[in-house]
């Protein structure tokens, strides 16, 4: 993994080794945490999951703000983009040609986790939203309660999750999920029935795409179960060898 994708390096303090990384013959993901836009507190997202992540994964992470990494020649080197921004259009984030390398390293095998509002984001370039399968229609208050419920145990993203979990977020609905997507859980609104695809996985050429569109506030991304599910996602789009004693799901 390169040590800074970032010009001048003013954001490698955020570059980070888990202890995780100490894990026997398990190779460290590189990765990039790509956050920024508005309507979201970007600067917790950019402290609290470098954190986590890197308790819970071999991995080493750099925290990013726009599509300038994409310029670096160790870009390549990338197993893993994980992406939590919400920017309304590509204008002044990135250019034609940071946009032409971004869809082409997951087509060659880069995986992606797109948390929450990246699923918002770019509304002026369809051939991002192509990346999820599925694109985004509306939400509600931001100043709910949602649970999310697994409904597929058996693949490696959700399988150590509890059955259930509750964070504080908003309910994303979208337009029905493209046929290749693999569902792995809903959410709905607590006091409601109405349940809404939440987390589900696409592969892209030879990349992984997986979606998780909980959570909107800081507070949730301290949920131990919240934590559990981006880290599997991580280890699954990145390829990463799994822990011993478990196999992965395609």
């Amino acid at each position: 993994m390169p040590r800074c994708l970032v010009s001048g390096c003013a954001l490698a303090a955020a570059l980070l080794a888990g202890p995780a990384a100490a894990q026997e013959g398990t190779p460290p993901i590189g990765a990039v945490l790509w956050v920024g836009g508005f309507a979201h507190d970007f600067d917790a997202f950019a402290q609290t999951m470098p954190r986590f992540l890197g308790e819970r994964l071999p991995i080493n992470l750099e925290v990013v703000r726009d599509g300038a990494f994409l310029d670096s020649p160790d870009a390549a080197a990338l197993d893993l983009i994980v992406m939590n921004h919400c920017f309304e259009s590509v204008e002044g984030v990135l250019t034609e040609a940071q946009r032409e390398k971004l869809l082409a390293m997951v087509r060659g095998g880069v995986g992606v986790v797109a948390v929450h509002a990246s699923y918002y984001s770019f509304r002026d370039w369809p051939a991002f939203r192509e990346l999820f399968g599925a694109d985004f229609t509306q939400h509600g208050s931001s100043d709910i309660t949602i649970g999310v419920r697994a409904t597929d145990r058996e693949h490696s993203i959700t399988r150590d999750l509890p059955e259930t979990f509750a964070v504080r977020s908003e309910l994303y609905e979208s337009t029905p999920l493209a046929d290749d997507c693999h569902l792995l859980a809903v959410a709905r609104q607590e006091g409601t029935e109405a349940e809404y695809p939440s987390v589900w996985t696409r592969e892209y050429g030879a990349g992984r795409v997986a979606v998780v569109l909980p959570a909107h506030w800081p507070e949730a991304y301290e949920n131990p179960a919240f934590q559990q599910l981006i880290a599997a996602a991580a280890r699954w789009a990145a390829r990463s060898t799994p822990p011993a004693g478990t196999e992965e799901t395609p």
